[in-house]
């Protein structure tokens, strides 16, 4: 299953979602390789950090650009796709090739307004949109859940709350999955209902 992480808009933790949920794939015996398409080379950079460390991570990261992407085969495992913002060709190939496109974003206006670009050009593709940084108890969580229903957009039942640690785990092989584990199981149940 290829997996992509997608929004136009950069600052939506799509690095981090890609290494989180390949973590917590890789501890269920998943076979996971991350796919870094972003020219900045953000997951590679994690990667590279996190060996130098001596906690390197339990899967492959490599990057790639969008015809090295669309060349190569799926695998019985999950290949997850982290991508640039912007309008890219690896935006594109990354969507082309997914089983399954991943919409990161904040509850906040700005992010959510991105939001609507992106799902226009996944819509070939099974596609769902994960709440990330998100403060349970307040209302903007909630609105957004809301508006999302509203408009009949796919939403994972499961959110990324927002935590300092989660954003200081660059360079790291995170030890806390979160509620990634959950994303994980989410993610597995959507594959048996097809």
């Amino acid at each position: 299953m290829r997996i992509s992480f997608v929004h136009t808009k950069g600052g939506v933790g799509k690095t981090t979602n890609s290494i989180m949920l390949a973590a917590a794939a890789q501890r269920r015996g998943i076979k996971v390789e991350v796919f870094d398409t972003d020219p900045q080379g953000s997951a590679t950079r994690w990667a590279e950090v996190a060996e130098a460390n001596g906690d390197p991570l339990d899967f492959p990261v490599e990057h790639l650009n969008a015809k090295q992407l669309l060349s190569r085969p799926t695998s019985d495992g999950w290949q997850i796709v982290d991508t640039p913002p912007g309008q890219a060709s690896e935006i594109q190939a990354a969507i082309d090739t997914a089983d399954l496109v991943i919409v990161p974003t904040h509850p906040a206006p700005l992010d959510i307004d991105r939001v609507w670009p992106t799902l226009k050009t996944v819509t070939h593709r099974m596609a769902g949109v994960l709440l990330i940084g998100v403060h349970e108890r307040r209302l903007l969580y909630q609105d957004t859940r809301d508006i999302f229903e509203e408009q009949g957009v796919p939403t994972f039942y499961n959110f990324v709350p927002d935590r300092e640690d989660i954003k200081n785990l660059f360079g790291t092989n995170p030890d806390n999955l979160y509620t990634f584990d959950d994303i994980c199981t989410e993610i597995l149940g959507i594959g048996e209902d097809d």
